[in-house]
């Protein structure tokens, strides 16, 4: 097919009016040619763009093997189809869906490089918050299912044990052997509590209550809990919205977090507990649904969370505490009364910047 002025004008159109982030390299990967949605998803304007490198996008996310291995693919001629994680010039993050076509010119010459890239950062979260909440799914199936047998079995022992001791002596060695089966016993139908808690299992009682209540209630008892060393800030918005929850749970919730915070700090450090109401759109959020909330974070200025962690961090039985100093119930909990109270809760953490729990429960008209 010949190429006319009116035929490369068409083309030219086409390509600067697609809504897809389009752009032409040469084989040393020297950008010749973007569209304006290329602009739109990097930030770069396009004169600041020609005749720089692509790799002006690197985020430092891949390695060299990765890229590495697309250009392997791409200087044989063949197609290269995957994801980036790319830097906008604004320094913020974006997962592209990236599609590289070899161009050869018309001796068969392989002379330039065709790159399509569509933004999905937004559906890539809401498929890992899916991925994660069948995950979290499946184990409170499972933590049901054990903490209602085990449960049963620990009643009976419990029950039995409260009396065998009535007809032991009480200053004997078989009575101190009874008391310690009784109490971990005890300790152990404590866990059970804390797993069926999180499998949304246990009865809640919710009320309407202002949270901004609640939290002054406690703030007493967590000045005595956390000691001298650590510092207790509170942000509380006056005209919190209210919600319905179970007033005992959320103090546990919010012991649990404040607790959490300070095993992070064991030199000393700042927890700050805020509220704060919220509103969001469909699709402004990708963890929240659409609707009012009032909002509780708990942060600290701690060490920060690291992502391999932070992606475990709300299964029971996960913990990075040193053994003995920990049953890796504590956020597994939070976890649970938040969920059976139709809220939700994310965690945000940067290394060295410490950590911020999130927790947003519906507004109550």
């Amino acid at each position: 097919m010949e190429l006319t002025p009116e035929t490369c004008r068409i083309v030219i159109d086409a390509l600067n009016q697609t809504s897809e982030a389009l752009f032409i390299t040469d084989t040393a990967g020297i950008i010749v040619y973007a569209n304006p949605g290329f602009e739109r998803l990097t930030g770069y304007p396009l004169q600041e763009t020609l005749g720089k490198n692509a790799g002006i996008l690197k985020s430092g996310e891949h390695s060299d093997e990765f890229y590495a291995d697309m250009w392997t693919t791409i200087k044989t001629g063949k197609e290269w189809t995957g994801r980036f994680i790319n830097k906008r010039k604004d320094g913020k993050k974006s997962i592209d869906e990236t599609h590289i076509s070899p161009v050869r010119n018309m001796k068969g010459e392989l002379s330039y490089f065709l790159a399509i890239r569509r933004d999905i950062t937004r559906e890539t979260a809401l498929e890992e918050q899916l991925i994660q909440n069948q995950k979290m799914e499946a184990l409170g199936l499972l933590a049901g299912q054990l903490s209602h047998d085990f449960n049963n079995l620990l009643t009976i022992i419990i029950g039995s044990m409260e009396l065998v001791m009535e007809e032991i002596p009480k200053e004997s060695t078989s009575m101190k052997l009874a008391q310690g089966i009784l109490k971990t016993s005890q300790e152990s139908a404590n866990l059970i509590k804390q797993l069926l808690i999180f499998a949304r299992r246990q009865e809640a009682e919710p009320r309407l209550v202002n949270l901004n209540d609640i939290i002054t209630e406690t703030k007493v008892l967590m000045d005595r809990l956390l000691g001298v060393n650590i510092k207790m800030e509170y942000d509380l918005a006056p005209d919190l919205a209210k919600v319905n929850m179970t007033p005992e749970q959320f103090k546990q919730v919010l012991m649990n977090l404040v607790i959490n915070a300070k095993d992070a700090m064991p030199s000393g450090g700042v927890i700050k507990v805020r509220t704060f109401n919220q509103s969001t759109s469909k699709g402004s959020a990708p963890e929240m649904k659409a609707g009012d909330y009032a909002a509780i974070e708990v942060s600290d200025t701690g060490p920060g969370i690291p992502p391999e962690t932070r992606e475990r961090i709300f299964e029971p039985f996960f913990t990075t505490k040193p053994k003995g100093k920990g049953t890796g119930l504590g956020l597994s909990t939070v976890y649970g009364i938040i969920k059976q109270h139709k809220g939700d809760i994310i965690v945000e953490s940067k290394s060295g910047m410490g950590a911020a729990f999130t927790i947003r429960l519906p507004k109550v008209s």
